[in-house]
């Protein structure tokens, strides 16, 4: 998962390439390299990656994703010792490497917002390491590894410098081609699925990483031309999950726009969405149900994609008050509960929490 592809990220690149040149058997069909190989070339060149950038090992983070990855891994079909890593690098990436090592950088830690997009992006670069990605791509593009492994020999490794302007474009094609990061999406979704974690995780990731790529256009210098655009992997991986049957609600992968209810102090009985306070009224066991009902019916029926106008206030249809809607969903209807907090208030602040999570993820305006 690669959105943002940095100068420097090369050197990963051509590393992957050079360092697998001792290891022959990784030019015959991928699917026959002994795995420990594999499991060695990746360690190589883990080594090398952490020369030039600071590993991260804060406890609490690492944890995190150490939990996330152990829950996706039973669903993998290879049993290598799999293991995920966070690099200093304020960029947005994550790769894979042989053997099972999978690196994040703190830029994509911290841009994630959610356990399940963390899932997403792990999900991903796991199928990558299962499926010998890294493998079958260097076996596409292994003309240049014996020039590039005669020029390390003689050099003792000082010639990755000259490399870097020599074999550049060659090594960008550790950029997967589109079958096989077609293969890592669809996997890798299916994944996080049986590992309990929202599908929609990889949409919202990709959807965010199409709007970054929005704001800081790039030309395509051509390479990567066999590569899906982050817009048709958010497309096959919608229609996959649709012909699943499976829920698409980015805001569970967002963690926005969920209801709650709290006692106050001073007896008040308060619907909240998220931090934004919807309606409220004296605590008595009338009021508990009307705002129970209304926290169910937001549950379900207010989403990410709902537009302002979805939600509003009508006249009931014998014309003796009033009713609040989303979409075709009732949400509250008159007579409601003594000093209950107006129809008209409680849609406004409904409106202002789903303005205020659409900020979170603004390319929501522009879904179909």
């Amino acid at each position: 998962m690669r959105p943002v592809i940095k100068k420097h990220f090369i050197f990963i690149l051509v590393l992957s390439i050079v360092f697998s040149c001792s290891f022959p058997a990784i030019y015959a069909e991928a699917g026959s390299t002994d795995l420990e190989e594999e499991i060695q070339l990746g360690q190589r060149v883990a080594q090398s990656i952490e020369t030039r950038w600071e590993r991260i090992s804060k406890p609490g983070s690492i944890a995190k994703l150490k939990m996330i990855m152990n829950k996706i891994v039973p669903y993998l079909s290879r049993p290598l010792p799999y293991e995920v890593r966070m690099i200093r690098e304020p960029s947005m990436n994550a790769f894979s490497l042989p053997g099972g090592i999978i690196y994040l950088t703190s830029g994509m830690y911290n841009s994630a917002r959610s356990d399940d997009e963390l899932a997403a992006v792990i999900s991903h670069e796991l199928v990558h390491a299962d499926k010998k990605h890294v493998m079958k791509q260097m076996a596409r593009n292994r003309k240049i590894s014996l020039v590039a492994l005669a020029v390390v020999i003689a050099s003792k490794g000082e010639a990755v410098p000259v490399l870097l302007s020599n074999v550049a474009q060659v090594a960008i094609t550790n950029s997967y081609s589109k079958d096989l990061e077609r293969e890592a999406d669809i996997l890798g979704v299916k994944n996080l699925k049986k590992a309990g974690f929202e599908p929609s995780g990889m949409v919202t990731l990709l959807e965010a990483l199409a709007e970054d790529k929005m704001k800081h256009p790039w030309v395509d210098p051509g390479i990567y031309m066999d590569h899906p655009y982050v817009e048709d992997r958010i497309e096959y991986i919608i229609s996959h999950i649709r012909q699943e049957n499976w829920d698409l609600e980015r805001k569970k992968a967002l963690n926005v726009l969920n209801p709650t209810i709290t006692q106050k102090e001073d007896g008040l009985r308060v619907l909240f969405l998220d931090t934004q306070e919807i309606c409220s009224a004296p605590s008595d066991p009338l009021t508990e149900e009307v705002l129970d009902k209304a926290a169910s019916q937001l549950r379900s029926s207010l989403q990410l994609e709902s537009l302002p106008y979805e939600v509003k206030v009508m006249d009931t249809a014998n014309g003796n008050g009033q009713e609040l809607f989303v979409g075709n969903t009732l949400i509250l209807a008159e007579p409601l509960p003594e000093n209950f907090t107006p129809l008209i208030t409680t849609r406004d602040n409904i409106v202002k929490a789903l303005l205020a999570a659409k900020k979170l993820h603004p390319v929501t305006d522009f879904l179909k």
